[in-house]
C-alpha cells in the first residue's frame, strides 16, 4: 500500500513540475487566442456601429420631450415643429403660464 501512495506522490510532483515549464506557453496560447477573437469580434461589429451612429441623430419631441430617432420623427410642413408620435401631434399645447406650488 505505501508503494502506491510513493509513486502517486512521485507522479504527482513530476506532473506539477511539467506544468510550472509548460504553464507560461500555455497562457501565451490563451492570450494569442483570446487576441484573435477580439479581434475578429472588433471586425464584425465595426460597420454596424458606424451605420447605426451615423444615422441615429436623436431629436426631441416639443409637446413631451421624449428624444427619437430623427428619421422616426413627425414634423409639420413649416418644419420648425418635431412630434414622436400622431397622438403628441394632436395634443393641445400646455399652457405657457406657470403653476403655483402649494
Amino acid at each position: 500500500m505505501s508503494k502506491y501512495l510513493i509513486i502517486a506522490g512521485l507522479l504527482s510532483i513530476i506532473f506539477v513540475l511539467i506544468y510550472t515549464r509548460v504553464r507560461p506557453y500555455l497562457k501565451l496560447i490563451q492570450k494569442v487566442v483570446n487576441s484573435l477573437n477580439v479581434a475578429t469580434d472588433v471586425n464584425a461589429s465595426t460597420p454596424a456601429r458606424q451605420k447605426s451612429s451615423s444615422k441615429s441623430k436623436l431629436v426631441r419631441c416639443d409637446r413631451c420631450g421624449t428624444w427619437i430617432p430623427a428619421e422616426r420623427s413627425l414634423t409639420l410642413n413649416s418644419g420648425l415643429a418635431t412630434f414622436c408620435s400622431p397622438e403628441c401631434m394632436a395634443k393641445k399645447p400646455a399652457s405657457k403660464e406657470r403653476k403655483i406650488a402649494g
